[in-house]
């Protein structure tokens, strides 16, 4: 990594001496550095380029921060150091949201994840767990903001976040690091309390990674293979009590087990809050040919009920837990077919099963009119002779094909086109079983049918066809335009909605210098409707009689950027329009209770994202700034203007769960081969999900929502003396706040226009404070490698001067 940067700053100064004229050469030294260390990101156009000439507004997170912020998860990643975006935690998988905007519960489907060049989102449902990407191996991350269908197809609504691992070159020999942490018990009120041995939560990580150059067949070769583990026990907290819904007799319609007190949901929780995963990741490059693989097994509880993961599972039962297993690889050629042309292949294939499963003690009566071939997943019926698990399978796997040409007209990349076609076939399944936790016995089975356990089930064959064309024209130096169209076929669209997933995109942007950029971007995108969505049946999931359109978002947006010396500012102002939203809604919401999805009117959303970076002391003192000011509503249609009009609600209504006002800050300096860091989250106030039922305003009074949140994170590192290649991270990181907006426990309320009045609410506990400490032991060739201070440079990969056209991601 030193030695690359290192000759790109030897050729960049002969240039440059060549034709500088010799009085000015002192004084632009800081402006070559400054060129020099510029982004270089291709999640924008598939291709490296500036970050000022990407058609879009960007930021990048490099491995060196992640080394010098403590920080092994994405989700933190984002939080503490991207411009624009943020990832909240439901004491679950963490979700992404983006200027002012998150879906509740979508498990990430409307933003795109690719990692290497492969899709990570599971083709099912679309979910991606930010957990399954390997944070050891990671060279940059690249957060692309907006629409981004043009050329990766369908989810990338919210944006793309590009994640670039390292090449052999820059993962030298073997390198393991262990980190470890700890977090106090809480209390009802989210308060932290005097710990104990036994409420205590920890986390833990362990990573092992490898990297060598070699020649294979008389080509440059190398390799990176790493694997990795994880695991997360929350510390123990405790909900109020909350009673339980009776029946006619006065006695509780459920058992929650032991761990609860009978007829309430609350009280404390020890068992069934974990995340466990387990990765391995490898990448080889030989000459023109880079394949890539990666597999991850995960395990995780979130420990409140809610209206749709958590219902009527036994209080703090481990049982009641989620699992997936996921698999990706990808074979990419990239051959140069003259001069100006250039072609790239890629194969890859996909593998998701996901596994949901809820322990009931009680058995339920059978719901009336539903047959038990489509077992509701939400009841067990009365049974043999023991308690009932509920599980829901899903399954997808997915083969796909992408041909990609490049040709550059004019042999200078100012006049440069892309076109390609990305095919794929999908296979998608799902299954609702319940079954005796004794006997194994699935309720309902019809032998003929089982592909699992048992009972009412789906499997599906699927294809989608992609064709896209990117235009790139330098007019003259300071203006360029980047244009592009994308046409997707789909099996889950139909014909008449063929034109929603259409996505054009068009930049124009203007460089009058290297320190000033402005960008005016218009881009859409969509997102076809999940197998999920379209298919998932049971006796309180409905189809949609009238099928679903595909979502679709516009998007027109401004950027400007300046740099000048050691200091840079970004500035800019966004205006998007989401329509037929899909979104599940309840039809009734008296028990039993009957949802399904629905196109809903859609969202509006406009706002401004700022950024700022400058360092101080030959750039040992670096800080940076990112805020995001947003103002976001949600569309009634007609017939909810219609009933909620004596609640004066109007047209539209707040969104749910994504803050209006967010941003970023952070503090580093290097001291001798160390660096201590600090860094700030800040979330204004979040109104809860439940605060409205797919757009009608509920009961629940006062209308719930949490404070603003204020996270701080600081780290320590260094080398450890007398240890060659070894290093150490210190710190801890606290929230202020101890509730995220998400209302949990039987009081969920129902919508306003049914019943009027109904209960207050109770929220998801927020981890308030990890300690934690970690050591990295580098075997390898470099001396310096150990020392955080070292690994705090920037990638070469990721900051270099004018970027070769039609490099590849």
């Amino acid at each position: 990594m030193r030695s690359t940067r290192l000759a790109l700053l030897c050729a960049a100064s002969l240039a440059w001496s060549a034709t500088a004229p010799r009085e000015a050469r002192a004084e632009d030294v800081s402006s070559l550095l400054e060129i020099l260390e510029e982004n270089v990101v291709s999640g924008a156009s598939r291709s490296a380029e500036r970050e000022s000439d990407a058609p879009a507004m960007s930021s990048v997170i490099t491995g060196a921060q992640l080394k010098l912020f403590g920080i092994r998860r994405l989700a933190d990643a984002l939080t503490f150091l991207a411009s624009g975006v943020f990832a909240h935690d439901r004491m679950s998988v963490p979700e992404v949201g983006a200027r002012g905007v998150a879906l509740t519960r979508d498990s990430n489907s409307h933003v795109l994840i690719v990692l290497d060049g492969m899709v990570v989102n599971e083709q099912g449902g679309g979910a991606v767990f930010l957990h399954d990407i390997p944070i050891e191996i990671v060279d940059h991350i690249e957060v692309v903001l907006g629409p981004g269908s043009v050329l990766y197809g369908a989810q990338a609504m919210l944006g793309v976040i590009n994640v670039v691992t390292k090449k052999a070159a820059d993962h030298q020999g073997l390198r393991a690091s262990l980190t470890l942490g700890a977090s106090p018990p809480l209390d009802e009120s989210g308060n932290i309390r005097a710990p104990d041995v036994e409420g205590i939560g920890g986390e833990g990580t362990a990573a092992l990674g490898f990297g060598r150059r070699f020649t294979l067949l008389g080509q440059p070769a190398g390799v990176v293979a790493a694997v990795d583990m994880n695991r997360f026990e929350g510390p123990e907290v405790s909900f109020r009590k909350q009673r339980l819904p009776v029946g006619a007799d006065g006695v509780s319609v459920m058992d929650l087990g032991s761990h609860a007190e009978p007829g309430f949901w609350g009280g404390p929780v020890e068992e069934q809050w974990f995340r466990r995963k387990a990765g391995a990741f490898v990448r080889l490059d030989v000459g023109d040919l880079s394949a890539v693989a990666q597999a991850t097994r995960s395990r995780w509880a979130a420990p409140f009920m809610d209206l749709h993961e958590n219902r009527v599972g036994a209080y703090d039962d481990a049982r009641n837990d989620n699992t997936q297993t996921l698999v990706l690889t990808s074979v990419r050629y990239r051959a140069r077919l003259s001069e100006r042309l250039e072609g790239v292949a890629r194969g890859y294939f996909g593998y998701s099963r996901i596994e949901r499963s809820r322990y009931v003690v009680g058995h339920d009566p059978l719901v009336p009119n539903v047959p038990l071939g489509v077992l509701d997943p939400e009841q067990c019926p009365r049974g043999p002779s023991g308690p009932c698990r509920k599980d829901a399978l899903f399954l997808s796997r997915w083969v796909g094909l992408e041909l990609q040409a490049r040709y550059d007209w004019a042999g200078d990349g100012a006049f440069t086109t892309m076109a390609g076609l990305d095919g794929r076939f999908r296979t998608s399944a799902f299954e609702f079983v319940a079954f005796d936790e004794l006997t194994g016995k699935s309720y309902g089975s019809d032998p003929a049918r089982t592909r699992w356990h048992g009972g009412g089930s789906r499997l599906e064959d699927e294809a989608a066809l992609g064709a896209y064309v990117q235009q790139t024209l330098r007019l003259f130096r300071p203006l360029s335009l980047n244009a592009g169209i994308r046409v997707d076929l789909d099996s889950r669209i139909p014909l008449e909605y063929v034109t929603n997933a259409i996505s054009p995109r068009a930049a124009l942007i203007l460089t009058p210098d290297e320190r000033v950029s402005v960008k005016l971007i218009y881009s859409s995108a969509f997102r076809a409707p999940s197998f999920v969505e379209l298919y998932s049946v049971s006796g309180r999931l409905l189809p949609n009689p009238d099928g679903l359109k595909p979502e679709k978002v516009s998007s027109l947006e401004a950027v400007s950027s300046f740099r000048s010396g050691a200091y840079s500012f970004t500035a800019g102002g966004f205006y998007s329009d989401w329509r037929d939203v899909i979104e599940l809604q309840l039809l009734r919401a008296k028990a039993p209770s009957v949802s399904r999805y629905n196109n809903v009117p859609g969202i509006e959303n406009y706002g401004a994202n700022l950024g700022f970076e400058t360092s101080f002391l030959e750039r040992k003192l670096r800080v940076g700034v990112n805020s995001t000011f947003a103002a976001t509503r949600r569309r009634m249609s007609s017939q909810q203007i219609t009933r909620n009009a004596p609640f004066g609600t109007g047209d539209d209504v707040p969104i749910t769960v994504a803050p209006q006002v967010y941003g970023n800050a952070r503090i580093s300096y290097e001291v001798g081969s160390g660096a201590v860091s600090l860094a700030a989250a800040y979330m204004g106030r979040r109104i809860a999900d439940q605060a409205y039922y797919g757009g009608d305003p509920s009961n629940i009074a006062p209308r719930p929502e949490v404070p603003p949140q204020v996270e701080l994170r600081v780290a320590v590192t260094g080398a450890i003396p007398g240890v060659k290649g070894a290093g150490y991270t210190l710190g801890g990181q606290y929230a202020f706040s101890g509730h995220e907006p998400y209302v949990v426990g039987p009081n969920q309320g129902q919508p306003r226009y049914l019943v009027e009045s109904g209960p207050s609410a109770d929220f998801a506990l927020k981890n308030r404070l990890t300690l934690f400490a970690g050591i990295e032991l580098h075997l390898d060739d470099d001396a310096a490698a150990g020392s955080p201070a070292a690994a705090a440079r920037p990638s070469s990969t990721a900051t270099v001067g004018r970027a070769s056209h039609g490099a590849s991601p």
